[in-house]
C-alpha cells in the first residue's frame, strides 16, 4: 500500500488486516521503488495523487516490468478522468476514497485468490 497520509494508512490497515496476507505500507512511490528488489507483492494499492511520482505514473512504470502486480488506484470522488486513465493504463481497479470501506477488502481478496497472468511484451 502506498499512501502519503498516515491517517489513511491506518484506515487501510484496519480494513485489510483481516486478510491472511502480509501487509506492507509505503509513504511514497519512491520509497516503494527503493525497496522493490526486496519486496514481491501480490497486489499493490496506491493513492492516485501521491507527492512526487503519482500513483498513475507508478502504474505506467510497473506495467513495463516483467511481472507487474495488479494495481488498485485510490482516488478522489468524482475524478472520472483519473479513473478512466487508470483503467486504460492497466489498473486492476480504481476505487474512490469515500467508498474504500465497502470495496477494497472484496477486491483485494479477489486479486489475491486468482492466478497471476504473465505479462506480455
Amino acid at each position: 500500500m502506498i499512501e502519503a497520509d498516515a491517517a489513511d494508512r491506518r484506515i487501510l490497515y484496519s480494513l485489510l488486516s483481516p486478510i491472511d496476507a502480509e501487509l506492507r505500507f509505503f509513504d511514497s512511490a519512491e520509497s516503494y521503488l527503493e525497496s522493490i528488489q526486496a519486496t514481491s507483492l501480490d497486489c499493490l494499492i496506491a493513492d492516485a495523487e501521491l507527492p512526487g511520482m503519482s500513483g498513475l505514473e507508478l502504474l505506467r512504470l510497473l506495467r513495463r516490468s516483467k511481472a507487474p502486480p495488479p494495481v488498485i488506484l485510490l482516488g478522489e470522488e468524482a475524478d472520472v478522468r483519473a479513473a478512466v486513465t487508470a483503467m486504460r493504463e492497466g489498473a486492476a481497479d480504481f476505487i474512490e476514497k469515500p467508498h474504500i470501506d465497502v470495496s477494497i477488502l472484496r477486491r483485494v481478496i479477489y486479486l489475491l485468490d486468482r492466478p497471476r497472468a504473465k505479462s506480455v511484451h
